[in-house]
């Protein structure tokens, strides 16, 4: 077995009852590079996607443009980067080319002065058009959209550029500053590109969400990474989650019919990936069984190496005694509570959307209990808020519901 990757498989439980009925088991797969692995750090290809609007203002914008130089001294000489600004307008600030132009760089955005509403599709689609100039099999391409605002009637036209971006490889990180912005829409770019989402409401935060990007893109260990999880015959996927570096739900794209496949991204060296597959296990009789097999396709640029691959099996162990099939992996179903939280306040936003109040309570009373569980005191609290504004006035609260779309989601980034 090849060591530039280490897969972890760990069910829920490792013993199940002989019994008559099927059974909901959960896979965790947990994706880490190798002790032997031969890995160097992989050249940057970035493109930043700046809001520039009026509400940009001020502390928004000095900020923002200190972060810019931020990323700038951080980068290699023999990375990329390129600059585009939008409000309702487009300007390519700085095309791509190498960083080490880093004193021009920064001087053409300290000219930026703020101005105009919000388009995000005409700047997302810019700064992609930046970003495949520089795109190569051995560079980590990735773009940094950062906006203040609600876009105008082009959600449509950012998920396709979302998904065409995903598609070709290069991943999209989307911030958001204070509470005047579409996070769903901002969340699903992200999710749909492979990519990351932040929520800042103190514009000094900035400068932390670049530094977290551009380390994780300096991280990168494996590129095209992919899952396949075959099940045996009987074996039923129910949901599949993502939940690195957010848990997402992915189920819709990866499930087909017995088989999981899923395109991961690019594989963080510090962080790793880490997949949750919900199952229904048919009975059997007593004795070792295997649920299924799961393949994690890779490339390794800086190794030289692309279409690799590494197989493990999936088993659990059927016995007669109901008793002795009682324990559960405590591993496992921390991170199942840490999803379940995330599916209860989902589904609260979405009955809350639909007008039914009554399911939306009930929904985010169950988040509560699961947070609470968890020691997740302060947004258990959020929750508690949202249900006393949801009761009085028949909605959420902008800022309660960013707390809790990015909270839950990320509950799992403190998984080791």
């Amino acid at each position: 077995m090849r060591n530039e990757l280490n897969i972890r498989c760990i069910m829920s439980r490792d013993t199940l009852p002989a019994t008559g009925g099927e059974q909901a088991v959960y896979a965790l797969v947990d994706i880490r590079t190798g002790a032997r692995a031969s890995i160097g750090t992989m050249p940057a290809n970035i493109a930043l996607v700046l809001d520039r609007s009026g509400s940009m203002d001020g502390e928004k914008m000095d900020n923002l443009k200190e972060a810019v130089g931020y990323v700038v001294d951080r980068l290699g000489d023999e990375d990329l980067v390129s600059v585009t600004i939008f409000d309702d307008q487009v300007e390519t600030l700085v095309p791509s080319q190498p960083a080490k132009n880093r004193d021009e760089i920064k001087a053409r955005l300290a000219g930026v002065i703020t101005r105009g509403g919000t388009q995000i599709s005409d700047g997302l689609s810019a700064g992609l058009a930046e970003a495949k100039k520089g795109f190569a099999a051995d560079r980590v391409s990735r773009v940094l959209l950062l906006t203040d605002g609600q876009t105008w009637d082009d959600e449509g036209a950012c998920l396709k550029l979302a998904d065409e971006a995903g598609t070709q490889g290069v991943s999209i990180t989307s911030i958001g500053i204070g509470d005047e912005w579409n996070e769903k829409l901002l969340l699903q770019i992200a999710e749909r590109s492979r990519g990351n989402s932040h929520w800042i409401q103190n514009p000094i935060a900035i400068l932390d969400a670049f530094r977290q990007e551009v380390e994780g893109m300096q991280a990168v260990a494996a590129t095209n990474l992919t899952i396949t999880t075959r099940m045996s015959p009987g074996v039923r996927p129910v949901k599949v989650y993502t939940t690195a570096p957010m848990i997402a739900d992915i189920s819709s794209r990866a499930i087909n019919g017995s088989t999981v496949r899923a395109d991961l991204g690019s594989l963080d060296a510090k962080t790793g990936q880490v997949v949750l597959i919900e199952t229904r296990v048919p009975a059997q009789k007593a004795g070792t069984y295997r649920v299924g097999q799961v393949e994690i396709g890779y490339d390794v640029p800086t190794a030289g190496l692309s279409g690799q691959s590494v197989k493990t099996d999936l088993n659990v162990a059927f016995v007669a005694d109901a008793a002795a099939a009682t324990r559960v992996n405590a591993e496992v179903m921390n991170l199942v509570e840490k999803v379940t939280a995330f599916k209860f306040q989902t589904r609260a936003l979405s009955e809350a959307g639909a007008g039914n109040i009554a399911a939306a309570t009930r929904q985010f009373q169950a988040a509560a209990t699961v947070l609470l569980n968890l020691g997740e005191d302060e947004l258990a609290d959020v929750v508690e808020r949202e249900i006393a504004s949801l009761e009085k006035t028949g909605s959420f609260t902008s800022a309660g519901t960013k707390k809790l779309e990015y909270g839950t989601r990320k509950l799992t980034q403190a998984m080791k």
